[in-house]
Protein backbone atom coordinates (compact mmCIF):
# COMPACT_ATOMS: atom_id res chain seq x y z
CA UNK A 1 0.00 0.00 0.00
CA UNK A 2 2.81 2.73 1.14
CA UNK A 3 4.39 1.78 -2.59
CA UNK A 4 1.11 2.81 -4.31
CA UNK A 5 0.56 6.27 -2.62
CA UNK A 6 4.69 6.50 -2.69
CA UNK A 7 4.04 6.78 -6.45
CA UNK A 8 0.86 9.24 -6.31
CA UNK A 9 3.31 11.10 -4.64
CA UNK A 10 6.19 11.04 -7.28
CA UNK A 11 3.47 11.28 -9.77
CA UNK A 12 2.18 14.32 -8.10
CA UNK A 13 5.29 16.30 -8.05
CA UNK A 14 5.75 15.47 -11.77
CA UNK A 15 2.49 16.87 -12.47
CA UNK A 16 2.72 19.96 -10.20
CA UNK A 17 6.11 20.71 -12.16
CA UNK A 18 5.06 20.49 -15.84
CA UNK A 19 2.37 22.50 -15.14
CA UNK A 20 4.33 25.05 -13.19
CA UNK A 21 6.40 25.52 -16.61
CA UNK A 22 3.42 25.58 -18.64
CA UNK A 23 1.76 28.20 -16.27
CA UNK A 24 5.11 30.28 -16.69
CA UNK A 25 6.41 29.72 -20.36
CA UNK A 26 3.89 28.68 -22.45
CA UNK A 27 0.53 29.82 -20.66
CA UNK A 28 0.09 32.91 -22.41
CA UNK A 29 1.85 31.75 -26.15
CA UNK A 30 -0.49 31.41 -28.96
CA UNK A 31 1.31 28.03 -30.15
CA UNK A 32 -1.86 26.14 -29.21
CA UNK A 33 -0.54 22.81 -31.50
CA UNK A 34 2.60 22.81 -29.55
CA UNK A 35 0.74 23.31 -26.38
CA UNK A 36 -1.70 20.71 -27.16
CA UNK A 37 1.13 17.95 -27.57
CA UNK A 38 2.93 19.93 -24.24
CA UNK A 39 0.13 19.38 -22.19
CA UNK A 40 -1.36 16.06 -22.69
CA UNK A 41 2.52 14.69 -23.34
CA UNK A 42 3.08 15.74 -19.82
CA UNK A 43 0.45 15.00 -18.27
CA UNK A 44 1.22 10.94 -19.10
CA UNK A 45 4.73 11.33 -18.93
CA UNK A 46 4.10 12.57 -15.02
CA UNK A 47 2.46 8.70 -14.80
CA UNK A 48 5.30 7.16 -16.52
CA UNK A 49 8.38 8.37 -15.28
CA UNK A 50 8.29 7.16 -11.89
CA UNK A 51 7.82 3.49 -13.65
CA UNK A 52 10.70 3.98 -15.55
CA UNK A 53 14.17 2.59 -13.94
CA UNK A 54 17.45 2.58 -15.23
CA UNK A 55 21.01 1.14 -14.45
CA UNK A 56 23.74 2.34 -12.70
CA UNK A 57 27.48 0.88 -12.87
CA UNK A 58 29.15 0.16 -10.25
CA UNK A 59 32.56 -1.57 -9.72
CA UNK A 60 33.22 -4.24 -7.23
CA UNK A 61 35.68 -6.38 -5.52
CA UNK A 62 35.56 -10.13 -4.78
CA UNK A 63 34.47 -10.42 -1.30
CA UNK A 64 33.38 -13.44 1.26
CA UNK A 65 30.37 -12.84 3.81
CA UNK A 66 30.28 -13.46 7.24
CA UNK A 67 27.17 -13.28 9.85
CA UNK A 68 28.26 -12.76 13.49
CA UNK A 69 25.57 -13.94 15.04
CA UNK A 70 21.68 -15.27 14.99
CA UNK A 71 20.16 -12.08 16.96
CA UNK A 72 16.81 -11.90 14.99
CA UNK A 73 15.55 -15.18 15.62
CA UNK A 74 16.96 -15.89 19.48
CA UNK A 75 15.92 -12.31 21.05
CA UNK A 76 12.99 -11.06 18.96
CA UNK A 77 10.74 -14.00 17.63
CA UNK A 78 8.63 -14.11 20.64
CA UNK A 79 7.63 -10.54 21.38
CA UNK A 80 7.70 -9.89 17.47
CA UNK A 81 5.41 -12.65 17.05
CA UNK A 82 3.13 -10.98 19.97
CA UNK A 83 2.98 -7.59 17.93
CA UNK A 84 1.68 -9.12 14.58
CA UNK A 85 -1.10 -10.86 16.46
CA UNK A 86 -2.35 -6.76 16.46
CA UNK A 87 -4.49 -5.95 13.82
CA UNK A 88 -4.29 -2.31 13.36
CA UNK A 89 -5.45 -0.35 10.57
CA UNK A 90 -2.39 2.23 10.12
CA UNK A 91 -2.32 5.28 8.35
CA UNK A 92 -1.17 4.39 4.99
CA UNK A 93 -4.37 2.13 4.76
CA UNK A 94 -6.66 4.86 5.95
CA UNK A 95 -5.34 7.27 3.10
CA UNK A 96 -5.40 4.49 0.66
CA UNK A 97 -8.87 3.76 1.20
CA UNK A 98 -9.44 7.15 1.10
CA UNK A 99 -8.04 7.55 -2.16
CA UNK A 100 -9.56 4.95 -4.03
CA UNK A 101 -13.24 6.02 -2.79
CA UNK A 102 -12.50 9.72 -4.26
CA UNK A 103 -10.77 7.47 -7.55
CA UNK A 104 -14.54 5.89 -7.71
CA UNK A 105 -16.54 8.98 -6.97
CA UNK A 106 -14.28 10.63 -9.87
CA UNK A 107 -15.02 7.95 -12.39
CA UNK A 108 -18.70 7.62 -11.62
CA UNK A 109 -18.70 11.50 -12.40
CA UNK A 110 -17.41 10.62 -15.53
CA UNK A 111 -19.77 7.69 -16.67
CA UNK A 112 -22.62 9.81 -15.86
CA UNK A 113 -21.46 12.51 -17.71
CA UNK A 114 -20.84 10.13 -20.72
CA UNK A 115 -24.79 8.89 -20.23
CA UNK A 116 -25.90 12.40 -20.51
CA UNK A 117 -23.77 13.21 -23.67
CA UNK A 118 -25.27 9.66 -25.26
CA UNK A 119 -28.85 10.72 -24.11
CA UNK A 120 -29.09 13.90 -26.07
CA UNK A 121 -27.22 12.60 -28.91
CA UNK A 122 -30.01 9.60 -28.92
CA UNK A 123 -32.63 11.93 -29.70
CA UNK A 124 -31.03 14.21 -32.04
CA UNK A 125 -32.10 14.80 -35.59
CA UNK A 126 -28.95 14.17 -38.07
CA UNK A 127 -29.27 16.80 -40.52
CA UNK A 128 -26.80 18.26 -43.37
CA UNK A 129 -25.85 22.16 -42.97
CA UNK A 130 -23.20 23.63 -45.31
CA UNK A 131 -21.72 20.22 -46.29
CA UNK A 132 -21.68 19.21 -42.19
CA UNK A 133 -23.41 16.57 -40.35
CA UNK A 134 -24.54 18.04 -37.75
CA UNK A 135 -27.24 16.52 -34.71
CA UNK A 136 -30.17 18.71 -33.69
CA UNK A 137 -31.51 18.59 -30.76
CA UNK A 138 -34.60 19.89 -28.95
CA UNK A 139 -32.83 22.12 -25.87
CA UNK A 140 -32.30 25.78 -26.86
CA UNK A 141 -29.05 27.78 -27.32
CA UNK A 142 -26.95 24.61 -27.60
CA UNK A 143 -23.76 24.03 -29.32
CA UNK A 144 -21.13 21.36 -28.05
CA UNK A 145 -19.32 18.30 -29.86
CA UNK A 146 -19.27 14.75 -28.36
CA UNK A 147 -16.89 11.97 -30.08
CA UNK A 148 -17.06 13.56 -33.59
CA UNK A 149 -20.77 14.42 -33.64
CA UNK A 150 -21.98 17.95 -33.50
CA UNK A 151 -24.80 18.54 -31.23
CA UNK A 152 -26.22 22.35 -31.16
CA UNK A 153 -30.19 23.87 -30.50
CA UNK A 154 -33.08 23.55 -32.60
CA UNK A 155 -33.38 27.25 -32.49
CA UNK A 156 -30.25 28.07 -33.38
CA UNK A 157 -30.82 26.82 -36.75
CA UNK A 158 -31.95 30.40 -38.04
CA UNK A 159 -29.30 32.17 -36.21
CA UNK A 160 -27.58 34.55 -38.18
CA UNK A 161 -24.67 33.40 -36.68
CA UNK A 162 -24.98 29.56 -37.33
CA UNK A 163 -22.06 29.79 -39.56
CA UNK A 164 -19.49 30.80 -36.83
CA UNK A 165 -21.44 28.28 -34.58
CA UNK A 166 -20.72 25.44 -36.68
CA UNK A 167 -17.11 26.51 -37.40
CA UNK A 168 -15.92 26.37 -34.18
CA UNK A 169 -17.73 23.07 -33.61
CA UNK A 170 -16.28 21.75 -36.60
CA UNK A 171 -12.40 22.52 -35.27
CA UNK A 172 -13.50 20.41 -32.03
CA UNK A 173 -14.93 17.45 -34.18
CA UNK A 174 -12.15 17.34 -37.05
CA UNK A 175 -8.75 17.93 -34.68
CA UNK A 176 -10.56 14.89 -32.41
CA UNK A 177 -10.57 17.25 -29.20
CA UNK A 178 -12.44 14.69 -27.15
CA UNK A 179 -9.92 12.33 -26.69
CA UNK A 180 -7.55 15.17 -25.28
CA UNK A 181 -10.62 15.35 -22.82
CA UNK A 182 -11.52 12.80 -21.82
CA UNK A 183 -7.28 11.64 -21.63
CA UNK A 184 -7.48 14.85 -19.26
CA UNK A 185 -9.97 13.81 -16.64
CA UNK A 186 -9.02 9.89 -16.92
CA UNK A 187 -5.54 11.19 -15.47
CA UNK A 188 -7.40 14.15 -13.08
CA UNK A 189 -9.49 11.07 -11.73
CA UNK A 190 -6.46 9.04 -10.58
CA UNK A 191 -4.77 12.08 -9.13
CA UNK A 192 -7.93 13.77 -8.07
CA UNK A 193 -6.39 15.12 -4.85
CA UNK A 194 -3.93 16.97 -6.69
CA UNK A 195 -4.49 20.40 -7.74
CA UNK A 196 -2.23 21.11 -9.83
CA UNK A 197 -3.61 17.77 -11.60
CA UNK A 198 -7.11 19.87 -11.70
CA UNK A 199 -4.91 22.85 -13.20
CA UNK A 200 -3.69 20.64 -15.33
CA UNK A 201 -6.95 19.36 -16.98
CA UNK A 202 -7.88 22.70 -16.86
CA UNK A 203 -5.24 23.82 -18.92
CA UNK A 204 -5.87 21.15 -21.92
CA UNK A 205 -9.61 22.18 -22.37
CA UNK A 206 -8.76 25.95 -22.34
CA UNK A 207 -6.25 25.90 -24.31
CA UNK A 208 -8.95 23.44 -27.11
CA UNK A 209 -10.81 26.46 -26.96
CA UNK A 210 -7.84 28.78 -27.74
CA UNK A 211 -7.47 26.38 -30.53
CA UNK A 212 -11.13 26.37 -31.71
CA UNK A 213 -11.45 30.17 -30.96
CA UNK A 214 -8.23 31.22 -33.16
CA UNK A 215 -9.55 29.26 -36.12
CA UNK A 216 -13.20 30.92 -36.18
CA UNK A 217 -11.38 34.13 -36.01
CA UNK A 218 -9.17 34.22 -39.03
CA UNK A 219 -12.01 33.80 -41.07
CA UNK A 220 -14.99 35.38 -38.98
CA UNK A 221 -15.52 38.70 -37.37
CA UNK A 222 -13.93 38.97 -34.18
CA UNK A 223 -16.38 41.42 -32.85
CA UNK A 224 -19.50 39.68 -33.61
CA UNK A 225 -18.06 36.12 -32.26
CA UNK A 226 -17.07 37.71 -29.21
CA UNK A 227 -20.93 38.71 -28.80
CA UNK A 228 -22.15 35.25 -30.14
CA UNK A 229 -20.15 33.41 -27.19
CA UNK A 230 -21.58 35.94 -24.69
CA UNK A 231 -25.17 35.25 -25.75
CA UNK A 232 -24.63 31.34 -25.40
CA UNK A 233 -22.43 31.75 -22.17
CA UNK A 234 -26.15 31.81 -19.63
CA UNK A 235 -26.69 28.17 -21.31
CA UNK A 236 -23.60 26.31 -20.43
CA UNK A 237 -23.98 22.08 -20.03
CA UNK A 238 -22.16 21.14 -16.91
CA UNK A 239 -20.45 17.97 -18.52
CA UNK A 240 -16.61 17.29 -18.60
CA UNK A 241 -16.71 15.76 -21.59
CA UNK A 242 -18.30 18.24 -24.08
CA UNK A 243 -16.08 20.80 -25.74
CA UNK A 244 -18.53 23.83 -26.35
CA UNK A 245 -18.86 27.05 -27.79
CA UNK A 246 -20.46 28.02 -24.66
CA UNK A 247 -17.68 26.59 -21.97
CA UNK A 248 -16.59 28.63 -19.01
CA UNK A 249 -13.85 31.16 -18.56
CA UNK A 250 -14.53 32.95 -20.94
CA UNK A 251 -13.14 35.87 -19.99
CA UNK A 252 -9.41 34.36 -20.32
CA UNK A 253 -10.67 33.30 -24.01
CA UNK A 254 -11.82 36.84 -24.67
CA UNK A 255 -8.05 38.09 -23.31
CA UNK A 256 -6.42 35.16 -25.39
CA UNK A 257 -8.30 36.34 -28.89
CA UNK A 258 -6.98 40.10 -28.18
CA UNK A 259 -3.63 39.17 -27.41
CA UNK A 260 -1.12 40.28 -29.90
CA UNK A 261 1.40 36.91 -30.89
CA UNK A 262 4.40 37.28 -29.72
CA UNK A 263 6.61 35.22 -31.40
CA UNK A 264 9.63 36.17 -29.93
CA UNK A 265 11.71 33.58 -27.68
CA UNK A 266 9.37 31.29 -28.36
CA UNK A 267 11.78 28.36 -29.51
CA UNK A 268 14.08 29.07 -26.27
CA UNK A 269 11.65 29.03 -23.61
CA UNK A 270 10.71 25.59 -26.04
CA UNK A 271 14.03 24.18 -25.21
CA UNK A 272 13.23 24.55 -21.07
CA UNK A 273 11.45 21.84 -21.35
CA UNK A 274 14.56 19.75 -22.19
CA UNK A 275 16.07 20.27 -18.29
CA UNK A 276 12.88 20.14 -17.00
CA UNK A 277 12.08 16.51 -18.37
CA UNK A 278 15.70 15.30 -17.12
CA UNK A 279 15.40 16.99 -13.94
CA UNK A 280 12.00 14.84 -13.16
CA UNK A 281 13.74 11.60 -14.54
CA UNK A 282 16.88 11.89 -12.32
CA UNK A 283 14.61 12.78 -9.21
CA UNK A 284 11.46 10.35 -9.76
CA UNK A 285 12.54 7.46 -12.01
CA UNK A 286 14.26 4.45 -10.50
CA UNK A 287 17.83 3.52 -10.13
CA UNK A 288 18.84 0.03 -10.87
CA UNK A 289 22.98 -0.74 -9.60
CA UNK A 290 24.22 -3.26 -11.99
CA UNK A 291 27.49 -4.96 -10.77
CA UNK A 292 30.82 -5.05 -12.64
CA UNK A 293 32.98 -7.28 -10.76
CA UNK A 294 36.71 -7.07 -10.80
CA UNK A 295 38.80 -10.60 -10.36
CA UNK A 296 41.96 -8.04 -9.48
CA UNK A 297 43.50 -8.44 -12.80
CA UNK A 298 41.06 -5.93 -14.40
CA UNK A 299 37.16 -5.41 -14.56
CA UNK A 300 35.45 -8.78 -16.83
CA UNK A 301 33.62 -7.98 -20.11
CA UNK A 302 30.13 -9.48 -18.90
CA UNK A 303 28.52 -7.88 -16.20
CA UNK A 304 25.41 -8.81 -14.12
CA UNK A 305 22.48 -7.02 -12.20
CA UNK A 306 23.03 -7.43 -8.31
CA UNK A 307 19.52 -8.89 -8.02
CA UNK A 308 19.34 -12.08 -10.09
CA UNK A 309 15.67 -12.67 -9.90
CA UNK A 310 13.44 -9.77 -7.97
CA UNK A 311 10.12 -11.80 -8.47
CA UNK A 312 11.34 -14.16 -5.40
CA UNK A 313 10.15 -13.90 -2.24
CA UNK A 314 11.94 -14.66 0.95
CA UNK A 315 10.83 -16.45 3.82
CA UNK A 316 13.44 -17.11 6.36
CA UNK A 317 16.35 -15.58 7.89
CA UNK A 318 18.11 -17.49 6.20
CA UNK A 319 16.91 -16.93 3.15
CA UNK A 320 17.77 -13.33 3.64
CA UNK A 321 21.28 -14.27 4.86
CA UNK A 322 21.53 -16.43 1.71
CA UNK A 323 20.67 -13.28 -0.79
CA UNK A 324 23.15 -10.51 1.32
CA UNK A 325 25.56 -13.16 0.72
CA UNK A 326 25.24 -13.32 -3.13
CA UNK A 327 24.50 -9.81 -3.58
CA UNK A 328 26.87 -7.52 -1.41
CA UNK A 329 29.45 -6.65 -2.80
CA UNK A 330 33.01 -4.28 -1.73
CA UNK A 331 32.82 -1.11 -3.74
CA UNK A 332 36.21 -0.58 -6.23
CA UNK A 333 36.55 2.44 -4.83
CA UNK A 334 36.74 1.88 -1.71
CA UNK A 335 39.25 -1.42 -1.57
CA UNK A 336 41.37 0.51 -3.78
CA UNK A 337 41.67 3.31 -1.09
CA UNK A 338 42.05 0.89 1.46
CA UNK A 339 38.62 2.03 2.97
CA UNK A 340 36.55 -0.19 5.66
CA UNK A 341 34.03 0.92 8.11
CA UNK A 342 30.82 0.17 9.80
CA UNK A 343 27.31 1.12 8.19
CA UNK A 344 24.14 1.16 10.10
CA UNK A 345 20.72 0.92 8.27
CA UNK A 346 17.06 1.26 8.87
CA UNK A 347 14.87 -0.38 6.66
CA UNK A 348 11.00 -0.14 6.76
CA UNK A 349 8.97 -3.20 5.79
CA UNK A 350 5.59 -3.27 4.71
CA UNK A 351 2.82 -4.92 5.88
CA UNK A 352 2.77 -7.05 3.06
CA UNK A 353 6.55 -7.49 3.31
CA UNK A 354 7.77 -4.67 1.10
CA UNK A 355 10.78 -2.56 1.29
CA UNK A 356 9.18 0.56 1.38
CA UNK A 357 12.00 3.07 2.70
CA UNK A 358 16.12 2.60 3.63
CA UNK A 359 16.96 5.40 6.15
CA UNK A 360 20.08 6.28 7.26
CA UNK A 361 19.46 8.25 10.74
CA UNK A 362 17.36 6.10 13.39
CA UNK A 363 14.13 7.59 13.92
CA UNK A 364 12.51 7.68 16.93
CA UNK A 365 10.09 4.06 17.23
CA UNK A 366 11.68 0.48 18.30
CA UNK A 367 12.90 -1.59 15.65
CA UNK A 368 14.30 -5.54 14.94
CA UNK A 369 18.54 -5.60 15.09
CA UNK A 370 19.68 -7.94 12.42
CA UNK A 371 22.90 -9.83 12.95
CA UNK A 372 25.63 -8.00 11.81
CA UNK A 373 27.10 -8.73 8.10
CA UNK A 374 30.53 -8.66 7.87
CA UNK A 375 31.69 -8.15 4.15
CA UNK A 376 35.80 -9.00 3.76
CA UNK A 377 36.92 -8.08 0.61
CA UNK A 378 40.79 -8.74 -0.77
CA UNK A 379 43.58 -6.56 -1.85
CA UNK A 380 46.98 -7.93 -3.76
CA UNK A 381 49.33 -6.58 -0.68
CA UNK A 382 50.93 -8.68 1.71
CA UNK A 383 48.97 -8.08 5.23
CA UNK A 384 52.14 -6.05 6.55
CA UNK A 385 51.56 -3.83 3.98
CA UNK A 386 48.15 -3.00 3.78
CA UNK A 387 46.99 0.78 4.67
CA UNK A 388 43.28 0.51 5.91
CA UNK A 389 41.43 3.95 6.90
CA UNK A 390 38.54 3.43 9.59
CA UNK A 391 35.43 5.51 8.42
CA UNK A 392 32.02 4.91 10.27
CA UNK A 393 29.37 5.70 7.93
CA UNK A 394 31.45 6.40 4.40
CA UNK A 395 29.57 7.41 1.77
CA UNK A 396 31.00 4.63 -0.34
CA UNK A 397 29.76 1.86 2.26
CA UNK A 398 26.72 3.50 3.02
CA UNK A 399 25.45 3.42 -0.52
CA UNK A 400 26.69 -0.28 -1.51
CA UNK A 401 24.87 -1.32 2.12
CA UNK A 402 21.46 0.93 0.81
CA UNK A 403 21.76 -1.09 -2.55
CA UNK A 404 21.33 -3.93 -1.33
CA UNK A 405 18.32 -3.80 1.72
CA UNK A 406 16.51 -1.48 -1.22
CA UNK A 407 17.10 -4.52 -4.01
CA UNK A 408 15.53 -7.18 -1.29
CA UNK A 409 12.70 -8.81 -2.53
CA UNK A 410 9.31 -9.41 -0.55
CA UNK A 411 10.03 -10.59 2.55
CA UNK A 412 7.06 -13.31 3.68
CA UNK A 413 8.71 -13.39 7.05
CA UNK A 414 5.98 -12.56 9.89
CA UNK A 415 8.32 -11.24 12.38
CA UNK A 416 9.76 -8.45 9.90
CA UNK A 417 5.86 -7.92 7.99
CA UNK A 418 5.13 -3.78 9.61
CA UNK A 419 8.61 -3.49 11.07
CA UNK A 420 11.39 -1.41 11.62
CA UNK A 421 14.68 -3.45 10.81
CA UNK A 422 18.01 -2.65 11.81
CA UNK A 423 20.78 -3.57 9.56
CA UNK A 424 24.66 -3.37 10.69
CA UNK A 425 27.39 -3.95 7.58
CA UNK A 426 31.35 -4.00 8.92
CA UNK A 427 33.22 -3.57 5.75
CA UNK A 428 36.94 -4.92 6.37
CA UNK A 429 40.09 -5.94 3.67
CA UNK A 430 42.04 -9.37 4.04
CA UNK A 431 45.37 -9.84 1.88
CA UNK A 432 44.81 -12.02 -1.21
CA UNK A 433 47.28 -14.22 0.24
CA UNK A 434 45.64 -14.74 3.47
CA UNK A 435 42.15 -15.87 1.69
CA UNK A 436 42.57 -19.30 2.39
CA UNK A 437 43.75 -19.36 6.34
CA UNK A 438 40.67 -19.33 8.87
CA UNK A 439 39.13 -15.84 9.25
CA UNK A 440 39.32 -13.99 12.92
CA UNK A 441 37.12 -11.73 13.31
CA UNK A 442 37.47 -9.14 15.96
CA UNK A 443 33.90 -10.81 17.94
CA UNK A 444 33.43 -12.33 21.19
CA UNK A 445 34.17 -16.18 21.81
CA UNK A 446 30.36 -16.53 22.13
CA UNK A 447 29.26 -15.16 18.69
CA UNK A 448 32.16 -17.14 17.20
CA UNK A 449 30.84 -20.13 18.92
CA UNK A 450 27.26 -19.03 17.01
CA UNK A 451 28.89 -19.12 13.85
CA UNK A 452 30.75 -23.02 14.26
CA UNK A 453 27.30 -24.10 14.78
Amino acid sequence: MEAILYYLLKVSIGTAVFYTTYFFLFRKSKGFVFNRCYLAGSFIAAFIIPLLTFPTYSPFSPVTIFFSGNRVSRAWTSELKAKTMESDIGLADVLLYGYLIGLVICLARLIVGYIAAARIGKNCKEVNIAGMKVWVAEQKDMAFTFLDKIIIGKNLLGNASLEMVLHHEAVHSRERHFYDIILSELLLALQWFNPFARFHAQAIRNNLEFRADDRVISVSDKQEYQYTMLAMALNSINSPLFTAINSSNLQKRMIMMNAKNKNRFVSLSRLAILPVFALLLLSLSGKKTVAISDSGSGIEQSSQQVQEDPSDSINSIEGINKYLSKNLKYPNDARSAGLIGTVRLYARVSADGIIQQVLEVKPDEEYIEYDEVVIIGYMGERSENLEKINSYRHKTLLTEGKRVIESLPKLEITDFQGKLVQFNFRFDLRSTYDRSKIWEPDIDLETIDLISK
